[in-house]
């Protein structure tokens, strides 16, 4: 059973009345609460009303049953109704009871049924004040405000001194935006009492809203000496002193107003508000579900607790929380607006995104200002969606690059193993310096050919095998040495005799090539250990051929031609010793046949 609001407070029995303010608005609402002004007495007006000694009998029950029920906290909201109705039964001139079931009705919500009892009351006692304040503030509260005040001046003319109807009214000249008024009508209530808190409330916020926290900040200390812990001077204070930059007073305010009343709405609104703006996401979703815990159907708190989430990186819990308000709400547009960042600019998928920010301006329609953020959302997408071609384009072309590299590597890769193995085959047929293993060209960033070089001779070395960017210098070891880039993949290098150095027995073994570049964001190229200095080994010999075996015995070999020994003479019948074979002779090139002779 829900609470009731207010009527705790503020019913009063007397001879035959009870005083009961409405229910109590939020604190950012301005419209006073009659409870705080003093309580009516017997005086309720004339003509005195003659009630049945059975109606009091029935109403003093009523109020006795009220008052056992608020020891306990628990209302019977049903059981009042019944007991009050009965008072009427037995009396319909009971115009104290009318008014008690319309302070019970309010409290249920029920705002019909409670201005009808308003109403009647007023009929049968035109000069019943609180009933008049009252109905004059439900009709605030569903922003009836000129027939509200219709109802106030009606019950003015019956009661000039009414305390309770004339600061309702400074209420509504308030809401009306007629500030001037309002202060007067406050200011002459608290004329006729200086304790009443509801006066300084408005003024409080009247000054609020006029932006002179000057006096909004001095009416609020006033009021709270009256009244030292009235939450909603305390929430006011707040608001000032948030305007002022303080915002742990200001926190420490709303805190203070909501021990006072734990269902302030607004001044939870305010603390979620600054744990939001400092970035308290846990506190900020907390005070939202609060909220929702005493007014399920506040939209406003629903969306900001999924904003909360959504602020810490609650992105799944957030879209489905907002999922559900757009079932639970199919025309309003603010969850789709949310649903659309969501999945814009968290959960990455710009097309949803985008689907979402068509039903939010599809429902919203005119209503939606061009001021508001959605149409920032919507370059937004827009400038994704560019990018996204954009980078589509240029990713193919990368890879077509790519693709081209690799290939263009390879056949460098092929190129740099052909020429080392052509030359390492070359130099072990015809002798010279190898180095101790076999290098494989592929696996080289770069080669040098020849990879080996003999100290005691200038050598000419070749750096092949990738795209070299402009070289500032080559260095063998701490020896700098002349170099030429003859294409877009070789280096050539001059490297002296001995490399510079005059013990040559130090020149031998493996030398580092370091090549450094002229854009100094290059780092250096290093080949470890990729020039080797030895000494050449010999030419290898061909093989000898051996004679065929004579076919015949007896045969006696023929002597080559010009070979035959000299008759006579010394060493004649001797055949002359045969002379060491020598090495044959690379095969020349073949000559262009000369003109015939004449």
């Amino acid at each position: 059973m829900r609470r009731l609001i207010g009527l705790a407070a503020c019913v009063v029995c007397t001879a035959f009345m009870v005083a009961c303010g409405t229910t109590p608005t939020t604190p950012d609402e301005k419209i006073s609460d009659v409870s705080d002004v003093p309580k009516a007495s017997d005086a309720t007006g004339k003509p005195k009303i003659e009630v049945s000694a059975e109606a009091k009998e029935a109403f003093k029950s009523a109020v006795a049953m009220y008052r056992d029920q608020k020891k306990t906290g628990l209302f019977n909201y049903e059981a009042l109704i019944g007991a009050f109705t009965g008072a009427l039964d037995e009396d319909p001139k009971l115009a104290e009871a009318h008014y008690n079931l319309g302070c019970i009705y309010e409290a249920l919500r029920d705002d019909p049924k409670a201005a009808e009892h308003y109403k009647k009351a007023l009929q049968i006692n035109p000069g019943l004040g609180v009933a008049a304040a009252n109905w004059g503030a439900l009709l605030m509260r569903h922003n009836k405000l000129d027939q509200a005040l219709v109802v106030m001046k009606r019950a003015m003319s019956k009661d000039s001194k009414n305390s309770p109807v004339l600061l309702n009214m400074a209420a509504i000249y308030q809401r009306k935006g007629e500030d001037d008024k309002a202060l007067k009508s406050a200011a002459e209530v608290l004329t006729r009492d200086p304790s009443n808190v509801g006066a300084y409330r408005i003024m409080a916020s009247v000054y609020y809203n006029r932006d002179d926290m000057d006096m909004a900040h001095l009416i609020c200390l006033r009021g709270l000496k009256v009244k030292e812990k009235d939450p909603r001077l305390l929430n006011t204070l707040g608001l000032v002193l948030l305007r002022k930059g303080d915002v742990p007073a200001a926190l420490a305010n709303f805190r203070a107003a909501l021990e006072q009343v734990p269902d302030m709405i607004p001044t939870r609104f305010n603390v979620a508000k600054i744990a939001l703006d400092y970035k308290d996401f846990r506190v900020a979703e907390e005070e939202f579900r609060k909220i929702l815990q005493y007014e399920p159907e506040n939209r406003k708190a629903s969306i900001g607790m999924g904003i909360a989430m959504r602020a810490a990186n609650k992105f799944d819990e957030a879209k489905v929380h907002f999922e559900t308000l757009t079932q639970q709400h199919p025309k309003d547009p603010v969850p789709h607006y949310w649903l659309a960042v969501l999945w814009a600019k968290n959960l990455g998928d710009i097309k949803k995104g985008k689907e979402y920010l068509k039903k939010f301006f599809d429902i919203g329609g005119s209503r939606i200002s061009s001021s508001h953020p959605g149409y920032a959302l919507a370059k937004y997408i827009k400038q994704q969606e560019d990018m996204a071609v954009k980078m589509a384009e240029m990713e193919k072309k990368m890879a077509a690059e790519a693709k081209a590299e690799e290939e263009k590597q390879k056949k460098l890769a092929n190129a740099r193993k052909k020429k080392l193995d052509e030359w390492w085959k070359k130099t072990e047929k015809e002798g010279g310096v190898l180095p101790p293993a076999k290098l494989e060209g592929d696996q080289l960033p770069f080669i040098l050919v020849p990879p080996a070089i003999n100290p005691e001779v200038k050598n000419k070395i070749r750096l092949f095998g990738m795209e070299w960017k402009p070289v500032k210098k080559v260095e063998i070891g701490k020896l700098r040495v002349k170099n030429k880039q003859l294409n877009q993949y070789t280096i050539e290098i001059l490297v002296p005799a001995w490399l510079g150095f005059r013990a040559k027995s130090d020149v031998y073994g493996a030398w580092d090539i370091m090549v450094t570049f002229k854009d100094k964001k290059e780092d250096p190229m290093i080949f470890g250990g990729g020039l080797w200095v030895g000494k050449p080994k010999p030419k290898p010999k061909p093989e000898e051929k051996k004679d065929k075996a004579p076919k015949g015995k007896g045969k006696k070999e023929k002597e080559p031609k010009g070979k035959k020994g000299v008759k006579g003479g010394e060493g004649q019948g001797k055949e002359k010793e045969p002379k060491e074979p020598k090495e044959p002779k690379e095969p020349e090139e073949p000559k262009e046949p000369g003109e015939p002779a004449p």
